[in-house]
């Protein structure tokens, strides 16, 4: 699938979720029967049977994917005045550069990294996003200014992409080339632990060093970990315990959204084997609470439908967004 099908398919699949009704579990694709949407009385009666359990209509009668208003308006047949509580995103992929995840990382880097990045900027009420990249092992745990091929020369000036660049899909492209000829992680598991090393990115002296100003007050945090073995933090942690870390970064649970993407089950997937993930569904679990984890199981491949699962939390995240008061 090339970069503007996939696109479209992504666009297509918001449109699907404007209006949605209910939680979702940890696999992403249960969600309660759509009820009326976040617009008031006018917006329609979700059908409850598609994966969001989205509106009944093509735009589950509510507009913008807050349900302001009749198809994006602001106002309209019940529309309201609900606007989004954030309007910056912060994202951090981490993703496994274990020599088994050659196929996982040619679908992020050509196909999945540009279209989320489009599909962010179709949310409505967000007007920007940066994001960065790094490997799964978190020493060091700085950002990726750089790819297997090269240096990615960022227009930002930072290690880290914004989405204000005019070659932003070429800076994914290259970013997700992942890089990994500075890691001092033996191989030996201790190389897949992406949720752990995105902790350590956000956490001195990463987030006072390498990394500093990534983090904005008034961003909601969006963690994508992924792997086709488990988190295997080192030194050995309880997964609450990763959770506690990257909530501290942002103070309030309600600020972070986390995506880990990995084995349900054992298995020979559409890309390639995968070991059961026991841990990360732990870790993902420890965010559904407050509605803010997705588990996508890497066996049925499609990794573009679990971004697009991602993108249903930050919509939900955006309209109960608390800013950090320093």
């Amino acid at each position: 699938m090339d970069l503007r099908a996939c696109c479209a398919a992504l666009c297509a699949g918001m449109v699907g979720l404007m209006g949605c009704g209910g939680d979702s579990g940890t696999n992403g694709s249960s969600g309660s029967p759509g009820g009326p949407g976040a617009g008031g009385v006018g917006a329609g009666q979700g059908q409850g049977g598609d994966t969001f359990g989205s509106g009944g209509d093509p735009f589950g009668g509510g507009g913008d994917p807050f349900g302001n208003g009749s198809n994006g308006a602001n106002s309209g047949a019940g529309g309201g005045t609900n606007k989004s509580g954030c309007e910056h995103v912060d994202v951090v992929f981490a993703v496994d550069n274990s020599s088994s995840m050659e196929e996982e990382k040619e679908s992020m880097r050509e196909v999945v990294f540009p279209a989320f990045a489009q599909a962010l900027l179709d949310i409505s009420g967000i007007k920007d996003f940066r994001a960065a990249v790094l490997d799964a092992c978190p020493s060091p745990a700085n950002f990726h200014t750089r790819g297997a091929a090269g240096e990615c020369s960022f227009q930002s000036g930072k290690p880290w992409m914004e989405s204000t660049s005019t070659d932003l899909t070429s800076e994914f492209q290259c970013a997700g080339d992942i890089y990994s000829g500075d890691v001092q992680c033996s191989g030996d598991s201790d190389d897949e632990q992406p949720a752990s090393s995105v902790a350590a990115a956000l956490e001195p002296p990463f987030a006072t060093g390498e990394n500093a100003g990534f983090l904005r007050d008034d961003a909601l945090l969006v963690v994508v970990a992924i792997t086709d073995e488990d988190e295997q933090p080192v030194p050995r942690q309880q997964m609450q315990a990763i959770h506690d870390r990257l909530v501290a970064t942002k103070g309030e649970a309600k600020n972070v959204v986390f995506l880990g993407i990995a084995g349900r089950n054992d298995c020979d997937g559409a890309y390639g084997s995968a070991d059961e993930a026991e841990d990360m569904q732990q870790l993902v679990d420890t965010f559904t609470a407050d509605s803010r984890g997705f588990f996508w199981d890497l066996c049925e491949g499609r990794l573009e439908d679990g971004l697009t699962n991602a993108l249903t939390a930050i919509e939900e995240a955006c309209t109960e967004f608390v800013p950090v008061v320093n």
